[in-house]
């Protein structure tokens, strides 16, 4: 019995013993689960505090570009309406003006468009006219700045709050401005477009902190006046970001207002002077991981096992929310490939491994030639199709250490080994081929090809040069016809710095007279009597001498000045003429050149007849000569232009024929009173027969068109005997004539015989 009892006693013991151990373990179980939690706690929010810094910043900064690039494309249309509207005749005649202004209005999308004139009138799109919508003040800032943009102001229409833009028409004061206006609200969704769906506040403010603009909107005046209810952070204050924006620096606060705990990055802007200040709250960033903590004290008081499940669902949460931060700084969201900020993040370890490996390596620009037309006729569901099918070619064909990502709308970067510019042209091919097999759309197959522009990393530049370098090289290659690819080198370099000199000085060039009128006669093959001439430009440049027109010409074509350049030429001819008149030469018929760009000039046809009828010269003295790449652009639309010129009783020539784009079915639909031979056609026909053969066809066929025929640079004898034996009317060259000036061709001319009294 006895010892039954002792048995049972030191069971008890026993058990109480075990009990003890599970207290003390589970104690100390949960007070290593505390210590674990408080210090999970600090580390979590340190991290949710670094990560609200950085995201505010990296939205704040996005805001800023996105704020900047949006107000300069605005001035950039605005700018190209002001180059169209110094045509005289739309600025002279009311409801030709307002007319341009509405469709101008109706195609970029603005509130209204319009013109105010040096006295202060302005005419909107919508026809309304009042007097002063720029003040005095605010034109002068147009004029002396070349741009502005108003703070927000009153619609006098409508109410509405709205930003306006103007440029000057041109450089002198007296011809106005362009203006347009946006409403506020317009603006307001691009400052939150960017902060996480609308939860944070976006905020454009003068360098004072008044506030000019705030999505939402705010009943608070003045930045610097709601600073005075903060509490800031160690580190930060109100006086500090006053000196920062003061200094046009940028920075990064925290600071705590009404209880709720914020970050303000601020950034400044390209214009007038104003910043971008964008506040987000911590506790959004923190709002997925709340639910964690609450949780993580109550397994304080929980068992181990729950310590364990919650440890692994913390790890389990921070790898969710860390793949979920990746991708959003990361990750293309519509091809899950790399974005750009990834790919720069990737480039100098990439670079570096290259450069280990001794391999030669190249930036590649990828992008698919008139996509927009694919989102245009198939939408953009099947637009999406369409990246993610060529975005999967491009990634297929990468060899280890290679990078790739798509960098914008239906823009691509690579980053490639380049052993040699034939075995990576062989692979760019390889890719194009391979990305139009995954031309299906719809069920159908699109016509869908690549154009690369490469840059082979030959010097240490920073990442965004050798960007802008492919870049350059891809436009090259879009420029081609059938080009796959185009590799930079250092023409582009000194092609890009040559037009960018050439566009710094074309302006003042014009103001300075440096473009000077040239004369190239056009001779009787036999008499070698002047008949008529051509009308050639020449620029003139102090110190330099005479730029050649192939230097300039496609330049002013590309950006739109060649429109006045053909202006002054046309008004340099009807001076010339005049005077010649006045002293009683016998002129000639003069042929001036004009670009493809009049075509889209409303009412070119009526300003030309005006301004020949305004300096007197008859029509039939001046000829229009048109080069064949423009004459054949659109057959429909250069016959109603020939007949206009005929019907005003100007002449109408096409220039260059013969030179690549020659089309007797177009030459059947249009009546052109001259066709000029290119002097290409002469290169080789003294020892080429069949090249004979082949001009005596052409001249036989023009004639039989009723055109007269002018062969263009005939440099022998030889060659003029021929071109006169197959019934050419005119020569024009350097056997005749080289082009003169003005004074040398006026020496040619006959005086007016005087009729003799009976």
């Amino acid at each position: 019995m006895e010892n039954k009892e002792l048995g049972r006693i030191r069971k008890n013991s026993y058990n109480l013993r075990g009990f003890k151990r599970a207290f003390v373990f589970i104690l100390v179980a949960a007070v290593l689960v505390a210590t674990g939690s408080v210090l999970a706690w600090q580390q979590v929010t340190s991290r949710l505090s670094q990560d609200a810094r950085e995201s505010i910043a990296s939205a704040g900064r996005e805001l800023a570009e996105n704020f900047n690039y949006l107000l300069e494309a605005e001035f950039q249309i605005l700018s190209s309406i002001s180059v169209s509207l110094e045509t005289p005749a739309v600025l002279n005649y009311k409801d030709r003006l307002v007319s341009y202004l509405e469709r101008q209005n109706n195609r970029n999308l603005f509130d209204s468009t319009g013109y105010q004139a040096p006295d202060g009138t302005a005419w909107f799109s919508n026809g309304e006219q009042i007097k002063w919508f720029l003040s005095p003040q605010e034109v002068k800032t147009v004029y002396e700045q070349k741009r502005y943009m108003s703070a927000l102001r009153t619609d006098p229409f409508d109410n509405d709050d709205i930003l306006v833009f103007a440029v000057p028409l041109k450089e002198g004061k007296e011809t106005g401005v362009v203006f347009a206006t946006h409403s506020a609200s317009f603006y307001r969704q691009t400052l939150t477009a960017n902060l996480w769906q609308g939860n944070g506040i976006g905020i454009i403010m003068d360098k004072s902190g008044d506030i000019v603009l705030s999505a939402p909107k705010s009943s608070f005046g003045n930045i610097f006046d709601m600073a005075e209810d903060f509490v800031f952070d160690r580190g930060f204050s109100s006086a500090k970001i006053q000196e920062d924006i003061s200094a046009g620096g940028d920075g990064l606060s925290g600071y705590s207002f009404n209880g709720e705990h914020r970050f303000a990055s601020y950034y400044p802007l390209k214009f007038n002077q104003w910043y971008a200040f964008a506040v987000l709250p911590t506790a959004f960033v923190a709002q997925k991981a709340l639910g964690l903590m609450v949780m993580a004290w109550l397994i304080c008081f929980s068992v181990i096992a729950v310590l364990v499940v919650f440890i692994v669902f913390i790890l389990r949460m921070q790898h969710q929310n860390g793949r979920a931060l990746y991708q959003m700084g990361f990750v293309d969201a519509l091809t899950q490939a790399d974005n750009l900020n990834a790919f720069h993040f990737k480039y100098a370890a990439a670079v570096e491994s290259f450069k280990q490996k001794g391999v030669p390596f190249a930036l590649v620009v990828v992008n698919i030639n008139r996509f927009k037309a694919v989102n245009d006729i198939y939408g953009f569901e099947e637009g999406d199709k369409i990246l993610k099918q060529v975005a999967h070619a491009l990634q297929e064909g990468l060899q280890e250490g290679e990078l790739f990502c798509r960098s914008s709308a239906d823009e691509f970067l690579l980053l490639l080994a380049c052993p040699g510019r034939t075995d990576l042209a062989l692979r760019l091919d390889n890719v194009a081929q391979r990305a139009g097999r995954f031309c299906q759309a719809d069920g159908k197959c699109m016509p869908l090809s690549l154009a690369c522009g490469v840059y082979v990393v030959d010097e240490d530049v920073p990442f965004y040069i050798m960007v802008d370098r492919a870049k350059l090289a891809l436009s090259s290659a879009r420029q081609r016809a059938g080009a796959v690819y185009a590799f930079y080198d250092e023409e582009f370099r000194r092609r890009i710095v040559a037009e960018k000199n050439i566009e710094s000085h074309m302006e003042d060039a014009l103001q300075n007279e440096e473009f000077k009128i040239y004369l190239q006669p056009k001779c009787n093959f036999e008499t070698g009597q002047v008949e008529s001439a051509e009308a050639l430009v020449r620029w003139e440049q102090p110190g330099k001498g005479l730029i050649a027109p192939d230097h300039f010409i496609p330049v002013f074509e590309k950006n739109g000045f060649i429109l006045k350049l053909d202006w002054f030429m046309f008004k340099s001819t009807l001076s010339l003429l005049k005077q010649w008149q006045e002293v009683g030469l016998e002129v000639v018929p003069v042929g001036i050149n004009f670009s493809r760009l009049h075509l889209d000039e409303p009412n070119f046809v009526e300003e030309l007849s005006r301004l020949a009828d305004e300096y007197g010269v008859e029509h039939r003295l001046l000829e229009a000569e048109l080069t064949e790449s423009v004459v054949f652009g659109n057959t429909v639309v250069m016959k109603r232009f020939v007949d206009d010129l005929h019907a005003k009783g100007f002449s109408v020539a096409m220039d260059d024929f013969g030179s690549g784009y020659s089309s007797l079915n177009v030459l059947k639909n249009l009546d052109f009173d001259c066709i000029k031979l290119d002097k290409e056609f002469l290169m080789c026909e003294e020892s080429n027969s069949r090249m004979r053969a082949i001009i005596s066809g052409l001249v036989s066929m023009i004639k039989g068109l009723n055109s007269r025929i002018v062969a263009e640079g005939v440099e022998t004898p030889e060659q003029a005997q021929f071109l006169q034996s197959i019934g050419c009317d005119l020569a024009q060259g350097y056997l005749f004539h080289k082009p003169l000036l003005p004074q040398d061709f006026a020496k040619l001319l006959r005086p007016v015989k005087k009729n003799k009294r009976k």
